[in-house]
């Protein structure tokens, strides 16, 4: 279904941004969208389109914003909406069994906008959940997008195989209070990292990580007490994709780019860098 047209706003910040009130994904529930757009001047390209793939109990409005002031002035589009069942879109709140789903509504997105700006580069940023998400869609569009971002991906916990079946059936009990997401969420995100390893096994004969071949950066506060920095490692060590890269931070909890100021500067640095090396290779070379 078509988007309802854009309405121009600008954020505090005085960022251009659009808002497509929906998009219905193929479970026709309704997906609210923002764009941040950048102002091109005469004779100006635009350089790259930028998704955002937000986390747990978050939306696309929160680190959205972040990222389009840092990379507006460079040529990029930045877009994303919020997970179903997020922030202003339809859907269970804040239940997220399996994250096929959300990189499903993902690529829906993505499509959408490369056939309004056919040729320019994709690329994605996923924090958390939206992590997992993010490198689930690369895996099922292998050599569609020019790279990615993970910030805290949900990867790993420190959680037991024991720990896990408990999670799986408080999750799937139809006893259990839904109302309070806090401990149920967790939960599901415990079930839904679970399942998404036990599916890749099942389809490929082997674990997730080694499927993922999209160039990418992943970056970890080692305070993180939400997803366990084994599992940015892991995915460091057993991603196939030739381009690949790790930074930790240390005293960094969870969302990097809320940090201290001075940690965030450093962040939003080296995501910049690394998206600008990567937006025009040829460019970057000279």
């Amino acid at each position: 279904m078509a988007p309802v047209p854009d309405t121009d706003r600008r954020t505090p910040q005085g960022v251009r941004y659009s808002t497509v009130p929906h998009i219905v994904n193929s479970d026709g529930q309704y997906l609210y969208c923002r764009t941040w757009e950048p102002t091109l001047q005469a004779g100006q390209k635009l350089r790259a389109l930028l998704f955002v793939s937000h986390g747990l109990g978050s939306h696309c409005g929160v680190l959205g914003p972040i990222l389009a002031q840092l990379l507006n002035s460079h040529g990029f589009l930045v877009f994303g909406h919020d997970h179903v069942g997020h922030g202003e879109s339809e859907g269970e709140r804040v239940h997220v069994g399996d994250f096929g789903p959300l990189a499903r509504d993902l690529i829906q997105h993505v499509d959408m906008m490369v056939a309004k700006y056919p040729g320019v580069p994709v690329f994605l940023f996923g924090h958390s959940i939206g992590g997992a998400v993010a490198f689930t869609a690369s895996c099922q569009r292998p050599g569609f997008f020019r790279g990615m971002v993970l910030s805290g991906p949900a990867i790993e916990n420190s959680y037991t195989k024991a720990d896990i079946l408990r999670a799986r059936k408080y999750a799937e009990d139809p006893l259990v209070y839904k109302g309070d997401y806090r401990l149920y969420s967790s939960c599901m995100v415990l079930y839904g990292m679970d399942r998404l390893r036990q599916d890749y096994a099942i389809k490929t004969g082997k674990g997730l990580l080694p499927t993922v071949d999209c160039p990418f950066l992943v970056l970890h506060g080692e305070d993180d007490e939400h997803c366990d920095i084994s599992g940015s490692w892991k995915l460091y060590e057993q991603a196939r994709s030739k381009d690949k890269e790790i930074k930790t931070y240390p005293n960094c909890r969870h969302v990097l780019l809320l940090e201290t100021p001075e940690d965030v500067e450093k962040v939003k640095q080296d995501i910049l860098d690394w998206y600008l090396a990567r937006v025009d290779p040829a460019e970057s070379a000279t």
